[in-house]
């Protein structure tokens, strides 16, 4: 099994620790192989696939065998793609921390989230935007999409999560848990979810 410093060491430069943790905000410390991850998955999907291995292999003057050490420490199930939560098993951490340091390192919302009603920590506002992401490159149907995002939101932060996806004017009227409300619109559509306490 490859040595992973040996594997670091030809791979990516130490980053700069993330800034220091708000107060309602885990504490993430730095993670150099975290940072190298962050680094060659560009489009923010948690999985890296063999071009863009090749890709930060010719931006970064790396040799060719950059791509097979990364694949045979991290390819699990030799797929030609390396997951997030195969790169977490490889290293023991959890794929919250790791979605957590992700935003630590990125900044907060991106740019073509546009927030509609907000109180709820910008952390988890991440969070959420990176949920519906996933479930939106995963499935076409609105339906499938907000189960998607409920299940994962239910296991990171406990039940119960409503969310309603909507295209076009709207009325709503709802209670939430205090600062556990998040209204966005992506691209073209508008995301309403909320936390309402378990019976």
């Amino acid at each position: 099994k490859p040595d992973l410093a040996s594997v670091y060491r030809h791979t990516h430069h130490l980053r700069s620790p993330p800034p220091t943790a708000k107060p309602d905000e885990p504490v993430i410390e730095a993670n150099p192989f975290l940072d190298a991850f962050i680094a060659i998955d560009e489009d923010g999907s948690e999985t890296i696939t063999v071009e863009e291995l090749r890709n930060y292999m010719k931006k970064n003057n790396f040799q060719e065998s950059f791509i097979k050490k990364w694949l045979k420490m991290f390819d699990l199930n030799s797929d030609g793609v390396i997951s997030l939560d195969e790169f977490c098993e490889v290293l023991g951490l959890q794929m919250k921390n790791a979605r957590m340091y992700r935003r630590k390192v990125q900044g907060g919302l991106p740019a073509e989230v546009t927030v509609i009603s907000s109180s709820m920590a910008e952390w988890m506002q991440v969070i959420i935007v990176e949920s519906v992401r996933r479930a939106s490159g995963r499935f076409r149907d609105e339906r499938d999409i907000s189960n998607d995002i409920k299940q994962h939101l239910d296991a990171e932060f406990g039940k119960l999560w409503q969310v309603v996806i909507v295209m076009g004017q709207y009325f709503a009227s709802y209670s939430h848990e205090p600062e556990m409300s998040f209204f966005f619109k992506l691209g073209n559509r508008v995301y309403l979810i909320w936390k309402t306490p378990p019976p």
